[in-house]
C-alpha cells in the first residue's frame, strides 16, 4: 500500500448514498469523496457510519474502483475490509492492497459471540497470511457496542509480536478513553484511532493518531 505511514489525523467515515434501485450511487459517492478529501481529510469508507456490513463485496470492490478511477488519493483512506467470512475479508483486503489504500480497517468476525483469543488470532493471522502481501498495514476495529466482540489488549500484543510490520494500529469505537489512552501508552508507535471527533484531542495528547 502506498505512503503506509501516512494515516492521521481526520478519516471522515463517508456515508454511501444509495440509488432507487438500492444499488450504490456511484457518482454521488465519488463525489462526497473527492469534496471531503479537497478539505484535507483522509476517508474510512466501508465502516459503521457507511453501512459498510450491508454492502456486498462486489459493491464494496466496485466503489473502491470508482475512487481509484477517480483520480483520489488512495493512500489516505482506510477501508472497513473486515467480514464474517475468512474469504470475503481476504478478497477486499487484497483489493484494497492492489489499489494503494493506506490501510484497512478490521472488525473481527463478529456473527459468533464469545470467541477465544486464540480464535480472533487466527482469523486476523490467516488473514494476514492469505493476502500475503508486504504493503499490507491493517488497523484493527473496536466497536463491542456492535460487534460484541471486544479486542482485548492482549490480543493486541500477541498480533503487533507476530506482524509487527502490519497491525499497526486500531480504531476504538467503544467511547472509553482511558481505553484509547492506556493503549497509546502500553504499545508505542501503535496508532490509535478514536472512533469520534469529541476524543480526537485528548487521544492525541496521550499519542495518538486522530480520529
Amino acid at each position: 500500500m502506498s505512503n503506509p505511514d501516512g494515516l492521521e489525523g481526520v478519516l471522515a467515515p463517508i456515508l454511501t448514498p444509495f440509488a432507487n434501485t438500492l444499488l450504490p450511487h456511484i457518482p454521488l459517492f465519488v463525489g462526497l469523496a473527492r469534496h471531503l478529501m479537497e478539505q484535507g481529510l483522509g476517508l474510512a469508507p466501508f465502516g459503521t457510519t457507511s453501512e459498510g456490513n450491508s454492502l456486498g463485496v462486489s459493491e464494496k470492490v466496485t466503489l473502491l474502483d470508482a475512487l481509484a478511477e477517480a483520480g483520489l488519493e488512495m493512500g489516505r483512506m482506510m477501508p472497513g475490509t473486515g467480514c464474517c467470512a475468512l474469504t470475503d475479508s481476504v478478497a477486499l483486503t487484497a483489493h484494497a492492497v492492489r489499489l494503494g489504500c493506506g490501510g484497512v480497517l478490521m472488525l473481527p468476525p463478529f456473527y459468533y459471540k464469545n470467541p477465544s483469543e486464540d480464535g480472533l488470532f487466527a482469523a486476523f493471522a490467516e488473514t494476514i497470511e492469505r493476502v500475503g502481501d508486504a504493503r499490507l498495514r491493517l488497523y484493527l476495529y473496536h466497536f463491542p457496542q456492535q460487534s460484541q466482540i471486544p479486542i482485548s489488549h492482549a490480543l493486541i500484543e500477541r498480533l503487533r509480536n507476530a506482524y509487527p510490520e502490519t497491525v499497526v494500529g486500531i480504531k476504538d469505537s467503544s467511547g472509553d478513553l482511558a481505553n484509547m489512552v492506556e493503549m497509546c501508552r502500553r504499545f508505542p508507535g501503535f496508532k490509535v484511532f478514536a472512533g469520534t471527533e469529541r476524543l480526537i484531542l485528548p487521544v492525541m495528547q496521550a499519542g495518538g493518531a486522530g480520529c
